[in-house]
């Protein structure tokens, strides 16, 4: 009896001292994860979008392709090989002159589309002949395209995802991106593709920084690897591979250097996605895509007011409705460089992958969006000169809802005044690449003054895109670098600079949590602790809707008490 007592006595001190042990563990991690805003490796909301995910797989690179991708990719690759335009490298008399593709300058309406292409016919049969033949085949490979209904991988289950590529040089404008994708408060999964090598470097970053941003990164040359008699590739030509081997159906794809202003994720369940498949969004130039394009495919070819070339930083793709004529953009990009990028851009700027997605479409009678809204520049003037750091791409459902209402027939180039143009939710900064650990370089350009030796804002006095946006995106860029490269070594490299910038423009750094990193509890159920940005984004303050019950895939609804835009992009109720 006494030994009895005795013994529950020492398993009870045995649980006391367990829960006491482990009381000490998580008030000690929590005080080292929550003193401030940037003491962390990665984001609080990075680290909820991760926790809310099936982490089976935690390797650092998935360097083994499916068997089913593999048999795929060597039919597709036989394929275009069969299918190889062998003529002469395409030769130009000039790239298209930039007064013919600015629109800034006055067009005609009847605008000739002008040939620089240089091309004998014996050349020109045989690109006829070629393409006809891999028209077929992309009808055949086009519904092989593999996709998981169900993956499962270290960024979780689900065919819905965002896609990125990146190499060792590029990993770091990844890295950023992704930081700002998480502030928007989406919680989709990632899967970056490896362009070249897998380093250690990288491998590290895959298995630690990215992997907590919810990134899976994936290696391209394993896939290349089951295919060695496959030509080489240039940097430009990767994405469209990307697209190809990834396992979601349903794809937003972003360039390493790109990221939302609002929560993308439900795009996907809206208009124009849900019935087209396709969006695409413009470039600032106008057509370059030469006649013989058009007589090589058999197309006809639109006026040159029809619609903008296009700016590929930023698409998105549903491969079980769009496999054949994402099979025909990998052809038109295996064999770009001197043949289809000349056909299709005729040297003008960012020649390159860009055309090739929506002209497959076009090729093949598939539906699509092209946002019309046109680009807007990031930048401002410096000396007498503007200088561009970015662009700013339109928010796709308010531009179909725009333009959709507008007159079929006024669906060009003249038709995109000022009157139709939906406000901006993607920023490709393609000029000056936030790359954080090079943060003294970026900053160098940033802290230029102008005549009168004064420091003007990066992105300029852009009040429209701050109105449009319920906040104050260019400082939230900067708030993001701070938090996470600066706050924890203050020392470190530019970080003395861009707090001396903050301060001159009044910019007050929060140390505090801000509040768009959206608690979340499970799976699906009760958000707690949404509040609304901390940017005074409604003219007054924000409040959010208390118990807002949602889905992974449906973002948090915020209300404005005082009207005006919700944070995150989700449109507010006036109360």
């Amino acid at each position: 009896m006494i030994s009895s007592v005795r013994s529950r006595r020492l398993l009870t001190y045995a649980v006391a001292v367990g829960l006491f042990l482990t009381f000490l563990a998580y008030y000690s991690q929590t005080e080292t994860n929550g003193d401030s805003y940037g003491a962390r490796q990665a984001s609080a909301a990075t680290k909820n979008a991760a926790r809310m995910r099936e982490r089976v797989n935690p390797d650092a690179v998935d360097s083994q392709p499916s068997p089913q991708l593999v048999e795929l990719w060597r039919s597709t690759l036989d394929a275009m090989m069969k299918a190889e335009p062998r003529i002469q490298p395409i030769k130009l008399t000039e790239s298209v002159p930039e007064t013919e593709i600015d629109p800034k300058y006055d067009h005609p309406k009847d605008q000739v589309r002008r040939e620089f292409v240089i091309l004998s016919e014996s050349d020109k049969e045989t690109l006829k002949a070629t393409h006809a033949q891999m028209i077929q085949s992309a009808k055949q490979l086009g519904p092989r395209i593999h996709y998981a209904k169900h993956f499962k991988g270290s960024t979780g289950p689900g065919p819905r995802g965002i896609v990125m590529t990146a190499g060792a040089k590029y990993i770091h404008n990844a890295i950023f991106s992704l930081h700002m994708l998480r502030r928007s408060g989406s919680i989709l999964p990632v899967q970056l593709f490896l362009d070249g090598a897998v380093t250690d470097f990288v491998r590290e970053l895959c298995k630690g920084e990215l992997f907590e941003l919810g990134a899976e990164c994936q290696s391209m040359d394993a896939v290349f690897s089951t295919t060695p008699q496959m030509p080489k590739l240039l940097k430009y030509q990767y994405k469209v591979f990307a697209l190809l081997f990834s396992s979601f159906d349903d794809i937003l794809f972003l360039d390493a250097d790109c990221y939302p202003i609002f929560n993308p994720d439900d795009l996907f369940i809206s208009e124009p996605y849900k019935s087209r498949g396709l969006i695409t969004w413009p470039d600032v130039w106008l057509s370059s895509t030469s006649p013989t394009f058009y007589e090589v495919t058999g197309l006809e070819a639109p006026s040159m007011s029809k619609r903008r070339s296009s700016e590929s930083s930023v698409m998105m793709i549903k491969r079980s409705t769009h496999g054949d004529d994402l099979v025909l953009a990998t052809y038109y990009n295996l064999w770009g460089p001197d043949r289809y990028y000349r056909l299709l851009s005729q040297g003008s700027p960012g020649e390159g992958d860009k055309e090739t997605f929506l002209q497959a479409a076009l090729m093949l009678g598939k539906p699509f969006w092209d946002v019309r809204t046109n680009v807007g520049i990031l930048g401002r003037w410096l000396n007498e000169s503007f200088v561009g750091y970015g662009m700013k791409q339109a928010e796709p459902r308010e531009d179909y809802r725009l333009f959709s209402a507008a007159s079929r027939d006024k669906h060009d180039d003249e038709a995109r005044s000022k009157d139709l143009q939906a406000r901006r939710m993607f920023i490709h900064h393609n000029n000056l690449k936030i790359d954080m650990p090079k943060l003294g370089a970026i900053m160098s350009d940033a802290m230029k003054k102008n005549k009168q030796g004064q420091l003007n804002r990066l992105w300029g006095d852009d009040d429209t895109l701050i109105e449009q946006s319920g906040y104050d995106v260019e400082k939230a860029m900067w708030e993001e670098i701070l938090a996470y490269h600066c706050h924890p070594n203050p020392s470190a490299n530019g970080c003395t600079s861009l707090m001396t910038y903050f301060a001159l423009h009044s910019l007050k750094f929060n140390n505090d949590v801000p509040a768009w990193r959206i608690q979340r509890v499970g799976r699906r159920g009760r958000a707690a602790g949404a509040e609304c940005a901390g940017f005074q984004s409604c003219g007054q303050a924000c409040n959010p809707e208390p118990g807002n019950q949602h889905e992974l895939t449906q973002p948090l609804e915020l209300r404005c008490a005082h009207g005006g835009r919700a944070p995150m992009g989700h449109d507010a109720e006036v109360e």
